[in-house]
């Protein structure tokens, strides 16, 4: 048996919704539906409630960028970015499921 490579750690930029409130009223003031938003910005109506109803607190970057545009409005009135580790966890199991850290 070879040697294993220790797993590669990555460091991804996450947004945090400030306020899902005001997600969901600049939504409103657009004249989207939460399925035609989820639709623009290619995810599902499920991901747009779960924003909203701040069940989603941490989203991607592409996705806060997505939806900031939408709505008209800049990604920093709407999100915070902040750095997070994502580290394999540690399993005796083949495929590992990454893990949120963060940073």
């Amino acid at each position: 048996m070879g040697r294993v490579r220790p797993p590669k750690i990555r460091r991804e930029v996450w947004m945090k919704v400030k306020d899902p409130a005001q997600m969901r009223r600049l939504r409103k003031q657009n004249h989207y539906t939460q399925r035609e938003l989820a639709i623009l910005v290619r995810r599902s109506q499920a991901t747009i409630w779960q924003i909203e109803n701040a069940k989603l607190i941490n989203i991607t970057e592409d996705l806060a960028v997505a939806l900031a545009g939408r709505l008209g409005r800049d990604w920093e009135e709407l999100f915070t970015a902040h750095e997070a580790v994502v580290m394999p966890s540690v399993t005796n199991t083949v495929n590992a499921t990454p893990q949120l850290v963060s940073a």
